[in-house]
């Protein structure tokens, strides 16, 4: 039998998921992509809704990882048995200037600044699933990163 507890598990499931190598954009890690995407603007944390509300046709990578996580949480509701109507928001939100713990970081200094993913999903009873992940990155630069080969061409 469902249980919404399991929701729980699927904030997990998308924040690992969200902060891996393994989530690109055109061949380059979206992280990167969105801590260069923050700095040109003045943000200090970008944030995603599930599914995307607006579609912002100024900036692709957004939209691109909006549709993809959609379905990577429609994916992972079909697979653990529980509707879709038992979910009514999910947000992931990357925050380039949290203050983090230097335990709950890697020892690696030269691979970045901290940053704080926060992935919540509220249910239909209004209660609140949440995860938090932790690492570090720098800013895109194509000079310095190697594209994936496994990338998508457009």
């Amino acid at each position: 039998m469902a249980r919404r507890s399991e929701l729980k598990g699927i904030a997990n499931s998308l924040n690992g998921s969200f902060i891996s190598r393994n989530n690109d954009f055109d061949g380059y890690w979206s992280i990167g992509l969105l801590k260069l995407f923050a700095i040109e603007r003045g943000f200090t944390s970008v944030g995603v809704s599930l599914p995307l509300q607006q579609p912002d046709t100024n900036f692709s990578l957004i939209n691109d990882i909006a549709q993809r996580y959609t379905v990577i949480l429609a994916d992972l509701l079909r697979k653990q048995h529980l509707p879709n109507s038992w979910v009514s928001n999910v947000s992931i939100t990357v925050d380039f200037f949290a203050i983090v713990a230097g335990s709950q970081l890697s020892t690696y200094p030269a691979s970045g600044t901290p940053f704080k993913c926060l992935c919540q999903i509220i249910d239909d009873n209004g209660w609140l699933y949440t995860s938090i992940s932790y690492g570090r990155c720098k800013p895109h630069s194509a000079v310095r990163e190697l594209r994936s080969s496994r990338r998508m061409t457009r």
